[in-house]
Formats: structure tokens, C-alpha cells, sequence
């Protein structure tokens, strides 16, 4: 029974509380660890935990946008497209989603428990944000993403990808401005006004890499519109551009190449959608199956029986690639206040 363990890990709210202006130190002279790529659990169910990364006491977000002339800031779902664009999107995520459902890595972390090493805690499976991972894999959402770390911001800032090339390049331009907004998450759950999501840690890399987080737009609003936003421009010049370029290796830090980034570009770019993705959208949407399809023909979208899944070619390598994510977590899951030997409690 839970009872029988000696601490807990605290909620998204709890854990508000100990949100700061300081990223190691916080108001009740809590210390936090300096490793940069510490992971935080934070408990979202009875049986479920997120791995929320550092700084562990920061209270801020950031989002950079590399075009000040874009005064609205809204999720890629909805900007200025039409329904049946909209919708054909909406499908390719499903096909998407549907796909890596097959995938190893999904199979083995939907059933891993993540605190093995803490026997003062209760343990805890990983909430997989599948929407969340459709984002990062730039499939077009009602999320609106956002990272705890304000280079990251400062990178999407600077930087354009060309999409001939597939690569991002840094703007330098001094006649144009970037915008970098700040958002205080801490005020947004304590207000409730915002539906925040709490993403870190997922089965596939992008989403760790950007320290990710995002905030999950139920209506048509604009994020300069909302409390606690804060939004600033800077002149893209050269040097300033290329600093954060180099930083992250042209973006290749935070979009490192895997089998899911290629899925991914393969689907976005089909003009196939297949039926399974069609009955298991209407059925979610309760859109007649009838309608989804007059709209696919009207835009010279193909159905077909195939859909997409993974199949390991190389299970050594795959065996090899999981156990080196597993010892990662355990070198950087920090639960607060518990240490991995069980007679210590810090």
C-alpha cells in the first residue's frame, strides 16, 4: 500500500509551490542538484509519473519566434488554414500515432516502472504524451511549445530552417527582430488560467533534448493575450545568431536524426492516408467516416489498406540503445528529498 512508504512524489501543484526566481536554491532554502540534465518526477496519477527536466526550482518558460511581424501567436493547428487542411493534418498525426504504437521503445516504457532504485517511494510508470510527441515530430497541434531553457528559446529565435535543405541556418539579418516570450508557469497553475502541460522526458529523444514543455489551447485565443506572458524583441545580428547556432550544433542537439524523425517526414509528406486512420478518427471525432473521406477526395488524398509500423532489423542495436537510456534515467532521476540507499533520506 502507498501509506507504507515513507515520502511521496508531490503533484504539479505541490510542486508550484516550490517555484522560484532562483534555478538551485529556492525559498525554503531547498537545494537543488547542478546537473544540468537532471530529470524531476512529478505525479500526475496514482500510477503515473512525468519526468519534468532542470532547472528544478525555475518558474519560467520561453519561446522564441524568429519573425517580430507575426503579431499573433497561436498553435501551427490553429493559424489561418482551411478545414480540409486542418483535417487531412489532423489524420496524418493519427497515421502518426498509430504508427509508433508499434514501436519497441513505446512497448517497453509503457510498462517500466521508474523508481525502482527509491524503495522510500511508491514506484511509477512514465505518462507518455503521445500528442506531445506528435508536436516534436512537427506534426500540426492545439500545442503551443515552450522549454525551460532560454537558450533553446534563443536557438529557435536566431535560426530559420530551410525546408529544400531540411536544415536550419542562422538568420543574420539586423533589419529583422526574433521575439522571445518569458511565461510564469508558476502563476498559471496557481491562477488555473491556463491549460499547461508538463511534457520532459518521453520514449523518443526530441522532446528531452528541448526541455519541453507547452501549453494546450482548447479555444481560438492569441498566447500575447495571456497573463503572465511576457514579450520581448531583439535585432537578429550576425554574431548574436551564429552564437546560438553553434551552441546547438546547427540544431542537430536538439533534433537529433532517428527512425522517427524519418517516419515522421515520410507520412507529412504522402499523399496516401490509410483506413484505419480514417475509422479511428471518426470514431474519436464521431465525424461520419463518409465525410472524412468526401474531404479526402476533394483534396486528391488516396486511401489505402497499408499503414505504417516499425520492424527492429538490428535487435542487438536496439538492445543496446534501451539499456543506455536506462542507465541514463537512473543517472538522472532526482526525486526530491530521497537518496537511492534506503536508509538515507536527505
Amino acid at each position: 500500500m502507498q501509506n507504507n512508504y515513507i515520502k511521496d512524489i508531490q503533484t504539479l501543484e505541490e510542486y508550484s509551490s516550490m517555484l522560484c526566481d532562483d534555478e538551485l536554491i529556492n525559498h525554503f532554502g531547498c537545494i537543488s542538484t547542478p546537473k544540468k540534465n537532471a530529470l524531476f518526477p512529478i505525479k500526475v496519477s496514482d500510477k503515473k509519473i512525468l519526468l519534468l527536466p532542470a532547472p528544478e526550482f525555475s518558474s519560467l518558460l520561453y519561446r522564441g519566434e524568429n519573425n517580430s511581424e507575426r503579431k499573433i501567436c497561436k498553435p501551427s493547428l490553429m493559424r489561418k488554414i482551411s478545414n480540409d487542411e486542418r483535417l487531412i493534418h489532423i489524420l496524418k498525426k493519427q497515421e502518426f500515432l498509430s504508427a509508433i504504437q508499434t514501436h519497441s521503445l513505446i512497448k517497453i516504457f509503457r510498462n517500466k516502472y521508474f523508481l525502482e532504485n527509491y524503495p522510500q517511494l511508491p514506484n511509477y510508470k512514465l505518462k507518455i504524451d503521445y500528442e506531445a510527441i506528435a508536436q516534436h515530430y512537427e506534426f500540426k497541434t492545439n500545442h503551443l511549445d515552450l522549454t525551460r531553457e532560454k537558450s533553446i528559446a534563443m536557438f529557435f529565435m536566431t535560426c530559420k530552417y530551410d525546408d529544400k535543405l531540411k536544415r536550419y541556418f542562422p538568420i543574420s539579418d539586423k533589419y529583422k527582430k526574433g521575439v522571445l516570450y518569458t511565461y510564469d508557469f508558476k502563476l498559471g497553475i496557481i491562477k488555473g488560467e491556463h491549460s499547461i502541460n508538463p511534457i520532459g522526458f518521453q520514449p523518443f529523444s526530441r522532446p528531452d533534448k528541448q526541455k519541453a514543455f507547452s501549453v494546450i489551447f482548447n479555444k481560438d485565443v492569441d498566447f500575447n493575450d495571456f497573463n503572465f506572458v511576457k514579450r520581448e524583441e531583439f535585432k537578429l545580428r550576425k554574431e548574436f545568431c551564429e552564437y546560438y547556432y553553434d551552441m546547438f550544433e546547427g540544431g542537430d542537439k536538439l533534433f537529433p536524426k532517428d527512425e522517427i524523425s524519418e517516419l515522421a517526414y515520410e507520412i507529412q509528406n504522402s499523399n496516401y492516408i490509410s483506413k484505419d486512420a480514417v475509422e479511428c478518427y471518426s470514431q474519436i471525432s464521431q465525424i461520419p467516416k463518409e465525410l472524412i473521406l468526401k474531404t479526402l477526395i476533394n483534396n486528391n488524398v488516396k486511401l489505402t489498406d497499408n499503414k505504417y509500423s516499425f520492424n527492429i532489423h538490428n535487435m542487438e542495436l536496439c538492445n543496446k540503445n534501451l539499456e543506455n537510456i536506462i542507465n541514463d534515467l537512473d543517472y538522472r532521476i532526482s526525486p526530491r528529498g530521497v537518496s537511492k540507499i534506503k536508509s538515507q533520506i536527505s
